[in-house]
């Protein structure tokens, strides 16, 4: 092997031949599809994520690399087929000396962060794809290649789909034992009754219904003017915003305000350690549940619930509100974006077993979903080595390091 000028490709073999991939393949936009031929099938419609939707017609049939244009741009994806990619795409497509797959191999390689445009969307030229160094086996030694890449990398995904299947199946376990403790309880011998709720049912005949207006202080926060450093800069109080719940315990905040901030906005204020928080709005977010381990300020997407602990734990309602996350979602309002408000968190069915039962079960669920948090935790350690192992393989392979 000998040492290359190319930071992300420091050695090659001495016999391969530099290129840039312009030389390669020939790379071609993406464009939007008439909703007039979109349909429930045939032909794939590609965006940065895969196929999304079908559509009528095809741009192209063939092999291809798909490399995003805007949005997510380093994820190369490889297709064979017919295919309409949409305008934040480029679908390359490799001359005749190159093998497909191969280059798909490659591409994933590629400095993405050093040649995409650094904006709040990272973007991608086809001048910087196509200026991109690359360094190229013959067309035999490139198919030989992806064979063995195939194989081994085949091999790696069965084992991740295997540990996945583990991993959710324990993430089932969980939410079905949560489900039960806060809906039966803990006495599996216990009198049941019809709660009057359809989307909850029976529950133990001693447990009251009661509405989370009847049992808690519901409020908010909001978000300082963004981009005035008199707000943010050195800032002392900490302040939560729905990427900070995530059906978790909250131990620390990621962001703080000023002093400034809290005079100017009076809606600002802080919440007490056992506040509960749900996210109202938010791209992936709503419904989501945190528990507050921290007193701290919030912002407007995020509804406060600060129960009275004379009624209602705040670790049982955690639990709760986790559990019937979906429901709650249900019944935001809202087309594209559903919303969550206030009002409808106030309106919330809160089932009500005595303070000792709720302390019974938050003890309880604090012990199984520890245990099973800890093996979850151990099969995604896995899951991440093998990630590992498949960049390492691809590596070693596409650069000669590894003779196959």
């Amino acid at each position: 092997m000998i040492q290359s000028y190319i930071d992300w490709t420091p050695l090659i073999l001495d016999h391969w031949e530099e290129l840039l991939f312009k030389q390669c393949v020939t790379i071609n936009n993406g464009r939007d599809y008439n909703k007039n031929i979109e349909s429930t099938e045939g032909v794939p419609v590609i965006g940065s994520g895969g196929q999304f939707t079908y559509c009528t017609e095809e741009m192209y049939n063939g092999e291809v690399i798909f490399l995003g244009r805007k949005g997510t741009i380093d994820k190369p994806i490889y297709y064979k087929g017919p295919f309409w990619a949409v305008d934040t795409m480029f679908y390359a497509i490799p001359n005749k000396k190159f093998c497909a797959k191969y280059l798909y191999y490659l591409s994933t390689r590629f400095p993405f962060k050093g040649i995409s445009t650094q904006t709040a969307l990272p973007s991608m030229t086809q001048t910087a794809l196509k200026n991109v160094v690359v360094f190229t086996p013959s067309l035999a030694d490139q198919q030989r290649m992806v064979t063995y890449l195939d194989t081994k990398l085949s091999e790696i995904d069965h084992q991740v789909s295997l540990l996945t299947s583990k991993r959710n199946a324990y993430l089932r376990l969980k939410k079905s034992i949560i489900n039960h403790a806060v809906t039966h309880g803990l006495n599996p011998n216990v009198k049941m009754k019809d709660s009057g709720i359809e989307w909850i049912g029976e529950v133990p005949e001693h447990w009251e219904v009661k509405r989370m207006k009847e049992l808690s202080a519901i409020g908010s926060g909001t978000t300082p003017k963004s981009g005035e450093d008199k707000y943010y800069e050195n800032g002392i109080h900490p302040w939560l915003n729905t990427s900070d719940v995530q059906d978790c315990v909250i131990n620390e905040a990621k962001f703080s305000i000023t002093d400034k901030a809290l005079n100017d906005y009076s809606v600002l204020k802080y919440y007490p350690i056992g506040t509960i928080l749900i996210a109202m709005y938010g791209g992936g977010t709503i419904g989501n549940v945190a528990l507050m381990n921290i007193s701290a300020t919030i912002n407007q997407a995020c509804c406060a619930i600060v129960s009275n602990e004379k009624l209602l734990l705040p670790k049982y309602l955690f639990c709760y509100l986790k559990c019937h996350k979906k429901k709650i979602i249900s019944l935001g309002f809202g087309g594209t974006q559903v919303n969550l408000s206030q009002a409808i968190i106030a309106q919330l069915t809160v089932v009500l077993p005595p303070l000792p039962e709720q302390r019974a079960i938050a003890t309880y669920l604090d012990d199984k979903c520890a245990k099973i948090d800890t093996i979850v935790s151990n099969l995604d350690k896995q899951i991440s080595r093998y990630a590992d192992l498949k960049r390492s393989l691809i590596d070693e392979v596409i650069t000669g390091k590894r003779a196959v």
